[in-house]
């Protein structure tokens, strides 16, 4: 496993950056401000992180590579499409078991564009988070209208995302 690779280095960038720019506005006690309250936000979240890793692990142990190569690898069609998409619409949990959880997909032979087509899903049309917040909030007319309209764009990304890895730029 490569810890210094693409994602810290854009990361550690980034941190420099506003570092500095945290500092020529504010010095060092608006530096010690935020690094306090990253760190809090770390403390929060590092034990959730974990878990959700370790749960995404024993998921993938328990996805039989056959299976999953067969119902959603390369040669799955759109069959593998919808059924990723079916699988993200029931999906209920947040980024810290969703994310992981198509990591783990990959990992067990699902192709990227069924994959897409997942998290595509879960963004998009996810039944917790419509029935849990987006009826109770926004009303029951515009949260099936906004949900009615999304209902093929993760098939469609899933056929895009095919289309991308097909011509070679993924």
């Amino acid at each position: 496993m490569k810890i210094f690779d693409g994602n810290f280095w854009i990361m550690a960038s980034l941190f420099g950056v506003l570092s500095l720019v945290v500092l020529s506005r504010g010095g060092a006690p608006l530096f010690v401000e935020a690094m306090g309250g990253g760190t809090r936000q770390f403390l929060r979240f590092a034990l959730v992180l974990f878990v959700s890793f370790l749960v995404a692990g024993l998921v993938e142990s328990l996805l039989p590579r056959a299976w999953v190569s067969s119902a959603l690898g390369e040669d799955s069609g759109w069959k593998g499409l919808a059924l990723a998409s079916a699988v993200g619409l029931v999906t209920p949990a947040g980024p810290f078991v969703s994310m992981p959880l198509a990591a783990g997909m990959l990992r067990a032979g699902a192709a990227p564009p069924a994959v897409v087509a997942f998290v595509a899903s879960w963004g998009l049309l996810a039944i917790h988070r419509l029935i849990a917040w987006e009826i109770p909030m926004l009303g029951l007319p515009f949260a099936l209208t906004r949900w009615g309209l999304c209902l093929g764009a993760p098939i469609l990304l899933g056929m895009w995302a095919r289309l991308f890895w097909r011509s070679g730029a993924g």
